[in-house]
């Protein structure tokens, strides 16, 4: 599947190609390692050793695996979590931290509900109105609507 990947994008397709291997939990770190290293042979862009278990271990598939590589810093999960900063110094250029922004959601959801359901005031837990259109697009959606809006409808009906 990664040769025909690769095929394709050397072929002209715009496509970045990612090639994870799940071998460090059933099989071991050394044939997690050896899948990466063929993946990042025959041109996968990233590669991506799912689940080291210690620092140590990332550290290892880092030196070993060439080319650029993703961290998974999944919450509850095996592999310890680090900060990009530890990542990036350790050698990888990608992390997901694919729960951490569900999971804080969810939590402050849970307390917004649980305010509302008792009465309480939630103003110190929600954003500015203004923070709340920037963090949702609006300027954005704003500028856009803007070049595309119509022109003032009640002067075409006084020009007739």
């Amino acid at each position: 599947r990664i040769r025909a990947a690769v095929d394709a994008r050397d072929n002209g397709a715009d496509i970045l190609i990612m090639a994870r291997t799940d071998a460090r939990s059933q099989i071991g770190l050394d044939e997690a390692i050896y899948r990466a290293q063929k993946f990042a042979e025959i041109g996968a862009d990233i590669t991506f050793v799912e689940a080291p278990r210690t620092v140590e271990e990332l550290a290892r598939v880092s030196s070993e695996v060439p080319g650029p590589k993703m961290a998974n810093m999944l919450e509850f999960g095996q592999t310890p979590i680090l900060p990009p900063n530890e990542l990036q110094a350790l050698g990888f250029k990608i992390a997901a931290y694919p729960l951490t922004l569900l999971s804080a959601g969810a939590k402050a959801m849970r307390e917004a509900l649980r305010r509302l359901k008792t009465g309480e005031d939630c103003s110190d837990i929600l954003l500015s109105f203004d923070d709340l259109q920037k963090a949702i697009g609006f300027p954005e959606y704003f500028e856009d609507e803007a070049r595309y809006v119509l022109p003032d409808a009640s002067a075409k009906k006084g020009s007739s």
